[in-house]
């Protein structure tokens, strides 16, 4: 058989892309029905996989790791398209090194539009669920003006709160500014964050440093969306009574069905017309693990 799709299920909204191919959907639980060659077997049948987003959630089953990777080496050059969202710098060589087709979803700009979008919306969610303001006439900084941030501050902004981006160029600053919003440099953070009572940061860097930590109201809550390591010293936040949450993978917990149909919509476009053609036939692996 042909034409099979496998998902790797590490969260809600991967089990859910199924919903959205086209195929027979069969629910495996790794570590509950199936031995190791079972799972090889059933792998050689796949001409596409589905790892998680970001790819790194794979990372810790390294038993699951090996043997996927030694059956993808086995298989015939251009069988397999490999789809995921983030892929580390390790899969990269990896399925390059293999001359393995990947694609990686969250660089593909209408994916990464409308995932921004909607992290925007969980963004919302955890404030709401860790702050004691109200973000009606809240003043909220965020960190960061690209995609995350820009659709955070400008969501927040049309809630009510009173947005101030912290950005280190000029021209994201010019841009934030010409929506609407304060936007300063890093450099008076401390005296910005004076008056907030949410932090939310989207900069996979420390910019949130002990001289900024340190004027911030015992009340503050920083949301930190960034990838590791984050965007906050957290020793500093500790020794001052800042509560930072980290708010990772946030589409995957929030608004789960949305997310994996962007996720799929996109899968769907590189199989085209050729999974049509297999829709009798075709297989969908959920692999929980």
């Amino acid at each position: 058989m042909a034409g099979n799709i496998a998902i790797f299920v590490t969260d809600t909204r991967q089990r859910y892309i199924a919903d959205y191919l086209r195929g027979t959907v069969q629910t495996m639980d790794w570590k509950l029905k199936y031995d190791e060659a079972e799972a090889a077997d059933l792998l050689n049948t796949c001409d596409w996989i589905v790892l998680p987003t970001p790819v790194a959630k794979i990372d810790k089953h390294t038993k699951i790791v090996k043997l996927l990777k030694e059956e993808l080496i086995k298989q015939d050059a251009g069988k397999t398209t490999v789809f995921g969202g983030a892929f580390t710098d390790a899969w990269k060589t990896f399925l390059e090194q293999s001359g393995i087709a990947c694609v990686d979803l969250m660089k593909l700009e209408n994916v990464a539009l409308k995932n921004a979008r909607i992290t925007a919306e969980a963004t919302v969610a955890e404030i709401l669920k860790y702050s004691d303001y109200s973000i009606l006439n809240q003043k909220i900084i965020v960190t960061g003006y690209g995609r995350c941030g820009r659709e955070i501050a400008n969501l927040l902004k049309a809630m009510g709160a009173k947005v101030t981006v912290l950005a280190r160029g000029a021209e994201v600053r010019k841009r934030a500014k010409a929506e609407g919003h304060v936007a300063v440099d890093f450099s008076y953070g401390p005296e910005e964050v004076y008056g907030a009572r949410t932090i939310v940061n989207t900069v996979p860097a420390t910019v949130l440093k002990e001289p900024m930590i340190r004027e911030m109201h015992p009340d503050t809550v920083i949301i930190d969306i960034a990838s590791r390591p984050g965007g906050a010293d957290l020793a500093a936040a500790e020794g001052c009574g800042i509560q930072v949450i980290p708010a990772l993978g946030l589409p995957g917990i929030y608004t789960t069905k949305s997310s994996a149909a962007v996720l799929a919509e996109a899968i769907r476009g590189y199989m085209g017309a050729e999974q049509d053609r297999k829709e009798e036939r075709s297989w969908i692996f959920q692999i929980v693990i």
